[in-house]
């Protein structure tokens, strides 16, 4: 383990040490053995998040709208150690294995979690892609990608059953780590109070989004599964189609603008270097294990917003009468129904809600609820990468959608249809699917929309789908133009 300051070894990119050597000086005369510091209770740290959002390894899991049940919202950076899973080969046992390692040591000595509302102060927080999951499905190898993990050993967590919000440092937190982020505390409450003390951080797009296909390629790739279906391959599949626009500028300001106006309840932001990052508006919940009960929160079925109270209501609830969205909803239920079966004990698997309605800003979904107990001897790590990738964002039967998936995608999906996580020593996990996910590579901003595609598809709904789904994030960002 090393600091996450530390000059002469870079664990991110490196480290502009002269940038946080102000901070460091001014946080000398915090205290260094408090380990929680209890905040007045804040139900979204998106202010917090900004003056923390410059720092090396910023992470920023966000529960935005809170629509789909987030029980937790946390910050952090300055990482004391980095997993990549190129570090392991593309072997994604072995890296989790690390991961869970690493928070399993810490956890054992984590003197302050006896005493936070919460958890303790170690932590790790990543992205797993979607290709490498979905290549190890099928049997076939593939390059590692992007997928990272942080381990962190400071937290600033807000609990909404508790109804705190605490700054957790682990006892083994560095000390200049501790000192960097007492000093913006320290700044924190005056910087928030007083907007003319804030620093606005500019973004631009310098072109309108672009199709990686055309309308008449998507056509024809809707029917050629369309021909499988019919021939016996599968019954449904997740289609998606990228779009492209060149970003100028600070990647949090973007996210900002975002997700101020289209935040779902699993929003996300990770800063994996300084020409990576993620930018994720998600409103789906992938896994939550929390004391040994694992739920995950499939959508299946959407329909557009109205700003006219009649029609907004009149989608709903054709919405909820579609046998089509229905049928597609159950089936995606079923196969997570069968993934979550290998690891929970026998009969502990349920269906607690079936196609629910949920309204976010721009969309409806139908949402269903499985849960179950985790059978003994079983990680969280280790169920999240097996039910990789999702079953919602693949299709049914899944082995045979990931290859047709892989057929006619022209593009890797790279974070897009992965999963953010969050996970803790004491088997704590929180994990979305990546929906409604931007990622920013230099100055290429990438973002798709998708959806599922069955026999009674028509190929013009699911391409209007797809805009509904992601226009609204397109548009938010071309105003910056």
């Amino acid at each position: 383990m090393y600091t996450a300051l530390s000059i002469d070894r870079d664990i991110t990119y490196p480290y502009r040490f002269l940038s946080i050597l102000p901070l460091l000086v001014e946080g000398l005369f915090m205290s260094l053995t408090e380990h929680i510091i209890s905040l007045p209770f804040e139900a979204s740290l998106i202010e917090w998040a900004s003056l923390f959002a410059h720092l090396p390894g910023f992470a920023y899991l966000d529960s935005g709208n809170q629509t789909g049940g987030t029980e937790r919202e946390l910050l952090t950076a300055l990482p004391s150690a980095r997993h990549t899973l190129q570090q392991y080969s593309g072997d994604m046992s072995r890296w989790m294995e690390a991961i869970e390692s690493a928070l399993a040591h810490a956890h054992r000595s984590d003197e302050a979690a006896q005493s936070s509302d919460s958890m303790g102060g170690c932590i790790a927080i990543g992205h797993l892609d979607y290709d490498t999951p979905a290549r190890y499905l099928v049997g076939e190898a593939a390059e590692p990608g992007a997928s990272a993990a942080h381990v962190y050993h400071w937290v600033m967590v807000s609990d909404f059953a508790a109804h705190s919000t605490q700054v957790v440092f682990h006892p083994d937190c560095s000390e200049a780590t501790r000192r960097a982020v007492s000093a913006i505390l320290q700044r924190g409450k005056e910087t928030l109070q007083n907007d003319d003390t804030r620093e606005q951080a500019a973004f631009s797009i310098s072109a309108r989004f672009e199709p990686s296909i055309s309308k008449i390629a998507y056509r024809d790739a809707i029917r050629r599964i369309q021909d499988y279906i019919v021939a016996g391959d599968c019954y449904q599949v997740n289609y998606a189609q990228r779009f492209a626009a060149t970003l100028q500028g600070d990647t949090w300001a973007a996210y900002r603008a975002v997700r101020d106006k289209l935040a779902g309840g699993f929003s996300g932001f990770l800063r994996h270097g300084e020409d990576h990052a993620i930018l994720s508006l998600s409103p789906e919940r992938f896994l939550q294990i929390h004391n040994g009960v694992i739920t995950t929160q499939p959508i299946k079925g959407t329909a557009p917003r109205h700003l006219d109270v009649t029609a907004d209501r009149a989608s709903a609830a054709s919405l909820l009468r579609s046998d089509k969205d229905r049928a597609e909803n159950v089936m995606i239920t079923d196969l997570l129904r069968n993934d979550l079966g290998r690891f929970c004990e026998a009969g502990s698997v349920k269906v607690t809600e079936l196609c629910g309605l949920y309204s976010f800003d721009n969309v409806h979904h139908l949402i269903s609820t499985i849960t179950g107990q985790v059978a003994s001897g079983i990680s969280a790590g280790t169920v999240m990468i097996a039910s990789s990738p999702g079953g919602s964002i693949t299709g049914a039967p899944k082995k045979r959608a990931v290859e047709i998936i892989a057929e006619l995608e022209p593009h890797a999906r790279g974070a897009y249809c992965g999963s953010l996580f969050a996970m803790t020593g004491d088997g704590w996990l929180q994990s979305s699917i990546a929906i409604r996910t931007l990622e920013a590579k230099g100055t290429s901003l990438y973002c798709w929309g998708g959806g599922g595609i069955t026999a009674s598809s028509h190929w013009e709904a699911e391409y209007q789908e797809t805009l509904d789904k992601i226009g609204p994030i397109m548009q938010a960002l071309e105003a910056h133009h």
